[in-house]
């Protein structure tokens, strides 16, 4: 070829040919095959590689570096760090058990042809894990009332407090 460069075909071939002069040996590192003259300098480097685990890539932090939301990844981070609370299973079960009986029973009135509003009022559900804003009484999830709570403060027209069942 006039450009230095070799055909396809015998790019193609080329391996085979040179693989009938030359011994293949297998690295007791990684189990990949070598010519018996490049085996030894490949185990030296497959041996110190072996050795070490390689950093994951977190594209989310080197895109964030040097922003404003580094400081909210490393805020968010260490919350999360705190230990989780205390697992309210049964409390949680014995509420879905009344609203599944509730529930019911709002069909069976319905199916007799009465009024839903014949029926008590349902008492609210108190989920446990939920903070109570001190400036409105409203509750809200952990970190919906980080970020709702320091809003509440400022509010100077704030609405009365909802009423107590």
């Amino acid at each position: 070829d006039p450009g230095g460069h070799l055909s396809p075909e015998v790019l193609y071939m080329q391996p085979a040919s040179t693989a009938e002069h030359g011994e293949l040996g297998q690295c007791s590192f990684c189990r990949r095959k070598f010519f018996c003259a490049r085996l030894e300098t490949h185990m030296n480097i497959c041996s110190k590689s072996q050795g070490s685990k390689r950093k994951v890539f977190d594209s989310r932090k080197a895109r964030a570096k040097g922003t404003e939301l580094e400081q909210y990844q490393q805020s968010s981070a260490m919350s999360q760090n705190e230990p989780s609370r205390k697992n309210n299973r049964r409390q949680k079960h014995k509420s879905l058990i009344q609203t599944l009986c509730q529930t019911h029973q709002v069909q069976q009135v319905l199916s007799k042809g009465g009024n839903v509003s014949d029926l008590p009022l349902l008492p609210p559900i108190e989920n446990p894990d939920y903070v109570t804003c001190p400036y409105c009484s409203r509750r809200f999830a952990p970190r919906a009332a980080e970020r709702h709570i320091p809003k509440c403060r400022n509010i100077k027209n704030r609405p009365p407090p909802p009423r107590r069942r």
